[in-house]
């Protein structure tokens, strides 16, 4: 559903006849109107052009997490080169996103989802092959573009095969989406296991491609636009991803540069902050703004937006930070860090499949609080881990919070779009598409510097406060010296080396653990200020537009 697709929809028009109930039918019969369920089915072909390749932009979202914390060793890289990697993946979706309402319009909605396929295609190959980080930025961003595009054109499509069903769009939209995002990280334990990191873009190219042939024999032409495609906010466009641009340097440069009195610093800042008062000047006065920024005067539009990007970001950061805690603080095996999350996996799709059948408009505002509820408590818990906490529990817990992210899925996106017309609705899409990617970014990005800043601040204090420990610091290595020679029958000089290494890994680890308890501290403030939020939902009259299920 990219920006202006939802007119390029209507533009574009439907392609199959359905008979409707009218009162002056000359005597016809009247086909009566078929269940959701039994018009998905009897359109199967499309169906399975569309979900396989929305689960596959959810999965898209987090499949890397783990890949990531090997790559940078086995490309001889570090994790600043490789930001630029995660920083190139960022601007290639919001491309991707930005620029579907001018490639819709005019190539179809259905030649714009090919073209998403094709470049997620073939940025995948190129990932797989790729030699060094600075090809794989490129590849990423080639792929995340399409991947923009497909995740941004699946809804449309939905609604425009389907027109009579546009609430259970939503619900097969939120289950693909959120279904992935949490299975990704399993998933790409399972082949990193069996083979390399390579593995996990080996997949996706593969996937694409068969999600590409099956699109191209399945989906139906687009019908002649019934009017030519408006003008397209280019110069919104180039200003967005210039914007873009500064905000990954300021999240992955401002930390090694300093936050003060690094030049670069403040050029970056500076400029950063002018391209956004321009883009937003430019979508007050253009005529056919990029962003329709004028529907947060909307309550429910505005309060939709706002906590999506609040969850969307949690959701992100949580699942970041307790891949690299199983993987790289407690160093587990693979196949055991996507076990762990095997749980939440299930959690989640019990919730969405629930939320999917029962969810109304009446309960949502209900649903979501009692899922906020149960992110916040959640998280809570999450701030307890440490070096020795037990695999059983964190799984407990990720299934927890798994299943309270899958009750406030559906509602976050739904409620954005209630009391909407659909001309508002068309006109709102690329701000949620935005949402997509933009939150999880940003909320990412502050984490990790929080948690950084922090781990570094434990690390040195427990560095400043050795002489007063060197005691009991004395008495563990000589412990551990005497254990190495014991039971491996190293020299004494080799022992020695081997327990201090095993005693700064262990000080580096309580650090990091100590850092990720801070960072799920600020994200448990974050779910209660959403929680907050979500109170001043207002209830809406019941002629109100927009979706009655979800």
């Amino acid at each position: 559903m990219g920006g202006n697709t939802g007119r390029t929809a209507a533009g574009a028009g439907r392609t199959r006849a359905r008979t409707v109930a009218d009162g002056g039918n000359g005597g016809r019969a009247v086909t009566p109107p078929r269940s959701p369920e039994r018009d998905f089915l009897g359109h199967v072909g499309v169906v399975l052009a569309i979900v396989p390749a929305m689960l596959l932009a959810g999965i898209t979202a987090t499949l890397t997490e783990l890949p990531r914390i090997f790559v940078v060793s086995e490309l001889a890289s570090d994790r600043y080169r490789f930001q630029w990697v995660t920083g190139a993946t960022l601007v290639g979706g919001v491309i991707g996103i930005a620029g579907v309402g001018w490639l819709a319009g005019h190539i179809g909605l259905r030649r714009c989802y090919l073209l998403g396929l094709m470049l997620y295609t073939a940025g995948s190959a190129a990932a797989s092959l790729a030699p060094g980080t600075d090809p794989l930025a490129v590849a990423r961003c080639v792929q995340s573009c399409g991947n923009g595009l497909v995740a941004t054109t699946v809804l449309a499509l939905l609604w425009r095969e389907f027109p009579a069903h546009r609430d259970l769009g939503i619900a097969v939209f939120a289950f693909g989406v959120y279904f992935g995002r949490i299975a990704g990280p399993s998933i790409s334990t399972w082949l990193v296991t069996h083979d390399d990191w390579r593995s996990v873009f080996y997949a996706t190219a593969a996937a694409g491609a068969i999600g590409l042939l099956v699109a191209w024999r399945a989906l139906p032409p687009d019908a002649p636009a019934v009017e030519p495609p408006g003008a397209f906010d280019f110069t919104g466009l180039a200003l967005l991803v210039a914007w873009v641009v500064c905000l990954v340097i300021g999240l992955y440069r401002f930390q090694l540069w300093g936050w003060q009195r690094a030049n670069e610093t403040l050029v970056v800042a500076a400029l950063g902050l002018a391209l956004l008062a321009a883009f937003v000047r430019q979508q007050f006065t253009a005529p056919r703004p990029l962003l329709d920024l004028r529907l947060f005067s909307r309550h429910h539009f505005a309060m939709g937006v706002v906590i999506k990007a609040l969850i969307d970001g949690q959701f992100f950061a949580v699942l970041g930070i307790l891949t690299r805690y199983m993987a790289v603080t407690r160093d587990y095996q693979r196949v055991a860090t996507g076990a762990v999350l095997l749980p939440a996996v299930a959690a989640m799709t019990g919730t969405l499949v629930f939320t999917a059948h029962f969810g109304t408009r009446d309960n949502r505002k209900r649903r979501l609080l009692v899922g906020l509820v149960g992110m916040t408590l959640a998280t809570w818990q999450l701030t307890r881990i440490d070096l020795f906490t037990s695999k059983e529990w964190v799984g407990l817990v990720a299934a927890v919070w798994a299943a309270a992210v899958g009750l406030v899925a559906s509602p976050v996106i739904c409620i954005a779009q209630d009391n909407l017309r659909p001309e508002e609705i068309a006109s709102s899409a690329s701000i949620k598409n935005l949402g997509l990617v933009l939150p999880g970014a940003i909320c990412g990005g502050l984490i990790a510097i929080a948690s950084e800043r922090a781990g570094d601040a434990y690390f040195d204090t427990l560095r400043q406060t050795i002489q007063v420990n060197r005691v009991p610091v004395g008495d563990v290595s000589a412990g551990l010296t005497d254990w190495i020679t014991r039971t491996h029958g190293s020299t004494p000089g080799a022992a020695d080396l081997q327990a201090a290494q095993v005693l700064a890994r262990y000080v580096r680890s309580t650090a990091a653990v100590y850092a990720d308890q801070t960072a799920f501290g600020w994200l448990t403030v974050i779910s209660v200020a959403t929680f907050v939020l979500a109170c001043f939902l207002r209830r809406l009259p019941p002629e109100a537009p927009g979706p009655r299920r979800g």
